[in-house]
């Protein structure tokens, strides 16, 4: 290629961040529609009602002119957050997705030969924009039973380090890390600590309240699963107010749309019905964990996210032969076996009691069959 020489060396031998197929082409291979297909791999929130979320977008949308452009300072938006979460407008940053403040907050504090250290397995982006930095992802395992190895982390500090990612409740696992392990992590490292808490609301507790009381502390959340807009792409990172206003120095202007800016609004006047989903959510996990773990072939383990991490245990069958089946069976399901200590394990997205139900269903007939 004639450009080659003029395009970075990182990005050449670049590894994309990829998900799975999409429910659209999976319909297409099979000959069904789209909504024969149960999209369980990408933790989208099946629970809110499509139609019900439509009337909001009509609603936000009845006040919007959209010839204009969208309020750069984002002023309604934080205030209402800010609001809902116990927090002050000036302490919050927002993003085109939480994706996309993960993306400003690398470009604030990586450069070229410093470390980031991410707790494996997780969510692959922290590495993905470590590495376009030219930064130097360092990992440290978690615990056999998915918990921070703390003191591993601690020794993983050196003076280049700069960002400790913690991704609690963690995907693809589920769980939600220690309060002390966090706090000593926060208090020892000397490091930014972003604590990614893209589930917290199906959780048992937020960090929100800890960022005035430290001042290396970023609380990252988004609006894509229990707000149930991940269509819009809207997050925000949460910290002391003076570093927010380092960090949004760096925000590209117009970065967050005026329907997702507004919808923020008119979805946290809702928030009663969006609280009962998130109680359904809780309910349909219980369920489907002890389900799952009622059949032989699998071990489902606990989480306090709106999916599950389930292992497959049945001998001479693997995780892909498992989503294979499922595949042809329309559901889609996340395989998460590259990731360390989750050989043959998948992640299953929540659903209503009627998708659960087919889901275990698909599953038991997937097992009586050759793998």
């Amino acid at each position: 290629m004639k450009n080659e020489k003029l395009i970075r060396q990182i990005v050449l031998g670049f590894k994309p961040y990829q998900g799975e197929i999409s429910p659209e082409e999976l319909a297409k291979q099979l000959g069904v529609s789209k909504e024969d297909i149960l999209p369980l791999h990408a933790n989208e929130n099946l629970f809110i009602e499509k139609e019900w979320i439509l009337e909001k977008i009509r609603e936000a949308i009845s006040t919007l002119d959209l010839r204009s452009y969208p309020d750069p300072e984002t002023v309604e938006t934080r205030e209402a957050i800010a609001e809902h979460f116990a927090l002050e407008s000036s302490e919050i940053v927002l993003g085109n997705g939480s994706d996309e403040v993960l993306d400003i907050l690398t470009k604030v504090f990586i450069e070229p030969g410093n470390e980031t250290i991410i707790l494996e397995p997780t969510f692959g982006i922290y590495r993905f924009f470590t590495l376009l930095l030219n930064g130097k992802p360092q990992t440290v395992l978690l615990n056999e039973d998915f918990s921070p190895n703390v003191e591993a982390v601690l020794k993983s500090v050196t003076p280049r380090t700069r960002i400790i990612f913690l991704c609690s409740p963690n995907n693809p696992t589920g769980n939600q890390y220690p309060k002390e392990g966090i706090k000593r992590i926060i208090e020892e490292s000397g490091c930014i600590v972003a604590v990614d808490e893209a589930y917290a609301d199906f959780a048992d507790y937020t960090l929100l309240k800890w960022i005035n009381d430290y001042e290396n502390l970023i609380v990252l959340r988004s609006f894509s699963k229990s707000f149930g807009i991940a269509g819009l792409r809207i997050g925000f990172a949460a910290t002391n107010s003076e570093l927010a206003d380092i960090i949004r120095k760096t925000v590209v202007p117009y970065n967050v749309n005026k329907l997702a800016q507004k919808m923020v609004v008119v979805l946290i006047d809702s928030w009663d019905y969006l609280y009962k989903k998130i109680l359904e959510v809780k309910e349909e996990r219980e369920f489907l964990y002890n389900q799952l773990n009622k059949n032989e072939n699998l071990k489902a383990y606990p989480s306090q996210a709106n999916f599950l991490l389930l292992r497959v245990v049945k001998p001479h069958y693997t995780a892909k032969s498992l989503q294979n089946k499922l595949l042809s069976k329309g559901i889609l399901v996340r395989d998460r076996s590259d990731l360390p200590l989750l050989n043959n394990c998948l992640r299953i997205t929540l659903g209503p009691r009627k998708i659960n139900q087919r889901l275990l269903d698909s599953i038991k007939e997937a097992f009586s069959e050759e793998p």
